[in-house]
């Protein structure tokens, strides 16, 4: 009965640290609007992440760690407000891209 108790006790153990260890395996990214004046567009990975009106900021979005890209175009006109960047997100790391003028 006590190794039975014991081996629960483990087997448990090791469920809580595997599912509590869950979120360093999984890489999160948001996006910031530090302009004054613009509405903006973060293109991530091709794709329109965000609308950003001035002083937003999005909620955090997990993506696979890894190479991937990002720009900024003005939500007015679609025109690139920067060049094409290619951050490496790390895998348990936590990023926040802003735009400013």
């Amino acid at each position: 009965m006590k190794k039975r108790i014991t081996f629960l006790i483990v087997i448990v153990a090791a469920l809580l640290f595997m599912t509590s260890c869950n979120h360093l395996l999984s890489t999160f990214v948001r996006f910031q609007n530090n302009s004054a004046t613009k509405t903006v567009w973060p293109i991530w990975d091709g794709g329109q992440a965000a609308t950003l009106a001035p002083g937003q900021i999005t909620e955090y979005q997990e993506i696979n760690p890894g190479m991937h890209t990002i720009k900024w175009q003005n939500a007015a006109n679609g025109k690139d407000l920067t060049t094409m960047a290619w951050p490496n997100a790390v895998e348990g790391e936590y990023y926040t891209f802003p735009y400013g003028d």
